[in-house]
């Protein structure tokens, strides 16, 4: 059991840390907009030639969430590369050399929102609309709330029959966008599961997507990242699979958990419930949200640098 501290801001662990991989929704931004004090955090980290990650579970491709990023204010200067569980996919898609994409042939049947096929770009990949012709699933994303999950029971069916295998580009469950909740591509590839398919998550919690976002970083040791997330389930439990230190932003999907104004006793019992419903994983570090600091630690910082003076 590690002991979980609570930090008003990413300026206090400053000296313990070079690298840090941080989440997308949730913690920089809600899908619709940047959260306040992500980019002065981003400003302060490059000031001090700190190295940054971006690690998601978008089921599309890198440059495609750069863009996004871009829209949203952050620029591709605040940080060293974005990971996404699309790129894993797409990589894996054209190679088709290793598990679980190994052989998986050349038809697919899609399950995407609004019929999204970025993610098949430039593959040699043809989707097909009768499950009958598929070799294998690709689920990307999902009409949700427009449709239900189990409305795929017809065609998950014979598709268990035939033994395809699902890839999920995005294991999220459950996904953030502004202040709405929605059906994960993770809930479908979980559904398709629990009715005999073979299912394969791409990205977090899973050690791929860790291990190769850790190859992004120039000199720096594991032990001298951090990673940044919002969801237990998917970044803290994932970074804890490979070793790493962990700090839980409670703004983002588990924000019901933790009422504003709590005091800070009942803060520490909310987190310690969170945790016991995820086998116990709790992180080294909480923070309500990305922020460098307080305003009233700006201002004692402020103090004590004129006193030195």
């Amino acid at each position: 059991m590690s002991s979980m501290v609570f930090c008003q801001g990413l300026y206090e662990l400053m000296d313990s840390y070079d690298g840090f991989i941080m989440d997308q929704w949730g913690v920089l931004h809600n899908g619709v907009a940047t959260y306040d004090g992500v980019i002065d955090v981003l400003n302060h980290l490059k000031q001090r030639k700190k190295q940054v990650v971006i690690l998601s579970n978008s089921a599309k491709r890198s440059d495609d969430n750069v863009e996004r990023l871009k829209k949203l204010g952050i620029k591709p200067t605040l940080y060293q590369s974005v990971v996404t569980a699309g790129e894993v996919t797409w990589q894996g898609l054209k190679e088709q050399k290793d598990t679980p994409f190994k052989n998986l042939g050349k038809k697919c049947y899609l399950i995407t929102r609004d019929n999204d096929r970025t993610l098949l770009n430039d593959l040699d990949i043809e989707v097909v609309e009768d499950i009958e012709q598929a070799q294998f699933i690709l689920i990307t994303s999902f009409d949700s709330p427009a449709r239900k999950v189990e409305e795929l029971d017809p065609i998950f069916k014979k598709a268990v029959v035939k033994k395809l295998p699902a890839i999920c580009a995005n294991p999220d469950l459950v996904t953030v966008y502004g202040h709405e909740r929605a059906v994960g591509p993770g809930a479908v590839a979980k559904r398709y599961h629990e009715l005999g398919g073979m299912a394969h998550l791409i990205g977090k919690p899973h050690k791929t997507i860790f291990r190769y976002a850790l190859g992004m970083f120039d000199g720096v040791i594991p032990s001298r990242i951090l990673v940044i997330g919002d969801s237990i389930q998917h970044d803290i439990a994932g970074a804890v699979g490979v070793d790493l230190d962990t700090a839980f932003i409670t703004q983002g999907i588990h924000a019901s958990a933790f009422k504003p104004g709590m005091a800070p006793e009942q803060r520490r019992k909310a987190m310690e419930h969170l945790a016991q419903g995820y086998a116990g994983i709790r992180p080294n570090w909480v923070l309500d949200s990305l922020i460098w600091q307080t305003p009233e630690a700006a201002l004692r910082e402020r103090e004590r640098a004129r006193m030195k003076e």
